[in-house]
């Protein structure tokens, strides 16, 4: 597409005085792409639009920032739902960072944010119950996941038979029950929610997993050296009846 002289214009006096951050997600077209000195005129039009909106807001007595508690309830119960922080960030046009902010524990959050951002992340659909998990791009905390790995554990479910229902691992399985793992995708993490439900009412040996054995199998012959014990070396001397085992004394 051919470009104009004053765009050409624009874009060399947007060049020269830009302050924008070297992994910033903000593009031009957009309020805060001004405010990293940026001197395009679409750019500026969307900073004008938005300074005037603020404008009236306050003449109106609304906050122009707003407490994060809804939009972090919000947020977490689309990330239940199968998407990921980052697929919330796509569908909002917020940063991902500060999507993984709301989505922490409160005293992790912003104190406040601003209402358009608030407004962008309520305004993302819930996605239906049935919808499909995120394809593993993004990544939520493991502690949920893991206090219930923990749970089917206690309740004898073995590492292999769950790691084989949930598509991954025993290894896998392992490392976030035992906490080795902070992050996993939003993927497995549904996978292991819904397979505690499935698993709630259930035992292991009603499903075919005998759980941990503890102790030796029962179909296990004891050793020669694992014979019990008699007399020095093991005792009884392997393959003999008891009364061939010659006196020492004679």
């Amino acid at each position: 597409m051919p470009v104009t002289a004053g765009q050409d214009k624009e874009r060399a006096a947007g060049a020269g005085v830009s302050r924008r951050p070297v992994r910033s997600r903000v593009r031009h077209g957009q309020a805060s792409c001004a405010d990293h000195g940026c001197a395009f005129s679409a750019c500026r039009q969307a900073a004008l639009r938005a300074r005037r909106r603020r404008d009236r807001d306050r003449a109106k007595g609304v906050a122009a920032r707003v407490d994060p508690a809804p939009v972090a309830a919000r947020a977490a119960v689309v990330v239940r739902r199968g998407m990921s922080a980052q697929d919330i960030a796509d569908a909002s046009g917020i940063a991902v960072t500060l999507i993984r902010r709301l989505l922490r524990e409160p005293a992790g959050r912003p104190v406040r944010i601003a209402r358009g951002t608030a407004e962008a992340v309520l305004g993302v659909a819930l996605p239906g119950r049935e919808r499909p998990p995120s394809p593993g791009r993004g990544l939520t905390c493991a502690a949920a996941a893991a206090a219930v790995l923990a749970e089917l554990e206690a309740r004898g479910w073995t590492a292999a038979y769950l790691a084989a229902r949930l598509r991954t691992s025993a290894a896998t399985v392992a490392a976030v029950r035992d906490g080795s793992r902070r992050r996993i995708t939003v993927a497995l993490d549904l996978r292991v929610h819904r397979l505690r439900a499935r698993l709630a009412a259930t035992d292991p040996r009603c499903r075919g997993d005998p759980g941990r054995r503890r102790g030796p199998h029962p179909c296990r012959r004891p050793r020669a050296g694992n014979a019990p014990s008699g007399g020095p070396g093991g005792g009884l001397t392997a393959g003999r009846p008891p009364d061939s085992v010659p006196d020492p004394g004679v």
